[in-house]
């Protein structure tokens, strides 16, 4: 998933030691036996489109925490800072 993120045109960053172009890569290579199942990306887009990219996914949730191992999707900008935004 890592990797489809990181070619795709739309994304402008993507967060995951697993991938080689990671500057941390070398780090988890050597103190890790995986990369684990969290990716962090940037959309390259405003609020507003970003807000229509996470409103379009279907298969993970829209949460901060479920207090399990379910796919999650989340925005800290709309989440955690939603007046500073509007």
């Amino acid at each position: 998933m890592a990797r489809l993120l990181e070619n795709h045109p739309k994304i402008e960053r993507v967060y995951y030691p697993g991938l080689i172009s990671s500057p941390w890569h070398h780090i988890a290579k050597s103190q890790m036996t995986g990369c684990g199942g969290v990716i962090s990306f940037e959309v390259a887009s405003d609020l507003h489109g970003v807000m229509r990219f996470i409103d379009a996914l279907e298969i993970p949730f829209i949460a901060t925490s479920l207090g399990g191992c379910e796919s999650l999707v989340q925005q800290p900008a709309v989440m955690s800072f939603w007046y500073v935004a509007l």
